[in-house]
């Protein structure tokens, strides 16, 4: 939704996450403010919030929304849970406050939460609303967009859908991996957060940036061809991805190019090198992945083999609630929260 004036419009995205863990919350979120950020909304990150502070179990304070704001609010967000009758209250108490805590550090005012028990689903869902101004763009077209314009991927591809794993199946994967790797899989937490690289792509010349979110890049390729009304031609080998997902994802056989990428964007620019080559020089993992062409032809290279892409499959993360992993459903997470039962 947008509502314009001369010099601004009011933007607004609503996410639903499934899950069990506390985090889910988080990654709702995270969803929303990247989603905001394309479409032009800025993000100021709390100087008072340090990385430490980010990466603690326990939330200290109540309520952190009562802490003096020191910038104007990047965004207003309300939430609703609805969660099954077994998962205890606690869950959703830690899940309420890691909101307010990641909604403190981007400077989002959180207007609201309201959760309640529903026979009707089987695991814990988080819808998230938000609303933000942003700078009214000059709209792009298809003429801008024709045939030979570059694709930047920017982030690594189902890193998001690797951590939501790790967080439901902690204690199975703890048996697998050392800890060394656990601990450089929860590491990457942070950046399921991009609304300064998505920012940085937009500041670097690319005039389209989508998130990759549910589905994967496959689906976030898809339907990007669709949006610009182009045809892709595209090297797999060129799309970034870690290998703690590489292997999480092969304990687990589920395919990372179609999982949810929280963190992750395609931009569509007339230089894909130097726009890569930019982010890069900022931190950021980009690289040129292909070109759009003046077909519906969607093709995927992988070295001597060429592929079509197909019609964006469910998300793979869903198999972790649908009996597609090792247990079936998850029925109070592999992972406790203190003082549940």
């Amino acid at each position: 939704m947008k509502l314009e004036t001369q010099t601004e419009q009011l933007i607004s995205e609503t996410v639903t996450v499934y899950g069990l863990s506390p985090q889910i919350g988080v990654h709702a979120l995270a969803q929303t403010v990247n989603a905001l950020a394309a479409q032009g909304a800025v993000f100021s990150v709390c100087p008072d919030i340090t990385e430490d502070e980010e990466q603690e179990a326990d939330i200290q304070s109540e309520d952190m929304q009562d802490v003096q704001e020191t910038h104007e609010p990047s965004a207003n967000v309300s939430v609703q849970i609805a969660y099954p009758e077994y998962v205890f209250k606690s869950r959703i108490h830690k899940i309420e406050k890691l909101l307010k805590k990641a909604c403190k550090k981007y400077n989002i005012i959180l207007a609201g939460v309201q959760a309640s028990a529903n026979p009707a689903v089987q695991v814990i869902a988080v819808t998230v609303t938000g609303i933000a101004k942003a700078p009214k763009e000059e709209s792009w077209n298809r003429e801008t967009a024709r045939a030979s314009k570059d694709i930047v991927f920017g982030g690594c591809a189902g890193m998001d859908g690797m951590l939501r794993i790790t967080e439901e199946k902690e204690q199975e994967l703890k048996t697998r991996f050392a800890p060394v790797f656990m601990k450089q899989i929860k590491s990457y937490g942070q950046q399921i957060f991009a609304p300064k690289e998505i920012e940085a792509a937009k500041a670097g010349g690319a005039f389209v940036v989508r998130q990759v979110a549910d589905g994967g890049i496959l689906a976030a390729l898809w339907n990007l061809a669709l949006e610009l009304e182009q045809g892709l031609d595209l090297d797999m080998k060129k799309i970034s991805i870690l290998q703690e997902t590489i292997e999480v994802c092969e304990h687990f056989r589920l395919n990372p190019y179609q999982m949810i990428s929280t963190g992750s964007f395609l931009a569509v620019t007339d230089n894909g090198e130097v726009l890569a080559d930019a982010l890069n020089n900022q931190g950021i993992t980009a690289a040129v992945i292909g070109h759009t062409t003046d077909n519906n032809d969607k093709i995927l290279r992988n070295g001597e083999e060429m592929r079509y892409i197909d019609r964006p499959a469910p998300d793979e993360i869903l198999k972790l609630y649908s009996g597609g992993m090792n247990d079936g459903r998850i029925k109070k997470a592999d992972t406790p929260v203190s003082g549940e039962a």
